[in-house]
């Protein structure tokens, strides 16, 4: 997804928002479903999304006629907003419909309250960038965040890409933006490259269910390294360095709801298309001693000692 590096910001007034929305449901490879917690619409009636909190949001496909809409959007977003969505400042209004741009491959998806369709309270669009794999934004304005409304578009952003045929879908996050990193967290994310600057992650969810793979074409021998760290250490850069396609997987994490679907499961794709398994989480934390455990019994030869 396009992160513009522009000239720099003309802070865009708070804009006055449409009613917020209520929280989405946990991905499916959450160690719980946080009880207690409204986390998905109640129900869809007529084509609109009735949210937890008796407001309703409509649903639809964006395309190049609603440029104008989505540049309203960003414009209304805080400095801090639009830096957590672009990585950069906000620029001046002459640029900032390049961002909104909806090309011929994008698909693009809008949220509005009903009585207010051009009134955007969220965006969330993928493009392709290989075979079987699109990288994915969310926008959502800041009097929805925190509400679910994201969740409910990367549902419905996932499913679209299924249809269209795509087995992952890739997001560069900074570590900054933790609703951002939850919000993913229930699918399973792998890192799929290393973290840039130390600040910006380049993370791969599924759009099939499960653990997101390799790409059928991939560069290298396929390794797959489980330790918890968002950077890489001396071991996985001498390993990109060989020319290895490298998967990285912080492995289960139970205070951050994160399971291990080989465990819970009995399948993890990122295991299944390894060639190389390194696992370097720690045997003292019983979840990641079962994950060890499993590895040993299905994939003993491929475990680097």
């Amino acid at each position: 997804m396009e992160r513009l590096l522009v000239e720099r910001p003309q802070v865009a007034a708070h804009r006055p928002g449409p009613p917020r929305p209520a929280p989405a449901r946990p991905g499916p490879w959450s160690l719980h479903r946080r009880a207690g917690r409204a986390y998905c619409a109640l129900m869809t009636v007529n084509g609109e999304d009735l949210l937890a909190d008796g407001r309703a949001v409509v649903l639809r496909q964006a395309g190049p006629g609603d440029v104008a809409a989505i540049t309203r959007l960003y414009l209304g977003l805080s400095a801090g907003s639009f830096h957590r969505r672009f990585h950069a400042g906000q620029p001046g209004l002459a640029l900032t419909p390049r961002l909104a741009r909806v090309g011929s491959r994008t698909v693009c998806l809008v949220a509005a309250p009903p009585a207010a369709p051009d009134w955007l309270a969220a965006e969330a669009r993928y493009v392709p960038i290989g075979a079987g794999t699109a990288e994915l934004a969310l926008t959502v304005a800041d009097d929805y965040q925190g509400a679910g409304l994201g969740r409910l578009l990367l549902e419905e952003l996932v499913r679209r890409a299924r249809e269209d045929g795509l087995k992952r879908l890739r997001a560069t996050v900074l570590l900054t933006n933790k609703p951002m990193l939850r919000l993913l967290q229930g699918y399973g994310w792998a890192l799929a490259d290393a973290t840039e600057d130390f600040s910006v992650a380049c993370l791969e969810i599924s759009a099939v269910g499960g653990m997101p793979g390799w790409p059928a074409r991939s560069a290298g021998q396929r390794v797959l390294v489980e330790r918890r760290s968002w950077f890489d250490d001396e071991r996985v850069t001498a390993l990109r360095s060989a020319g290895k396609d490298v998967r990285q997987c912080t492995g289960p994490l139970r205070e951050a709801g994160r399971a291990c679907p080989l465990v819970t499961s009995g399948r993890c794709r990122l295991a299944e298309e390894a060639q190389v398994i390194v696992s370097l989480l720690p045997d003292s934390d019983p979840d990641c001693a079962a994950v060890l455990a499993a590895h040993r019994r299905r994939w003993p030869r491929l475990l680097a000692r």
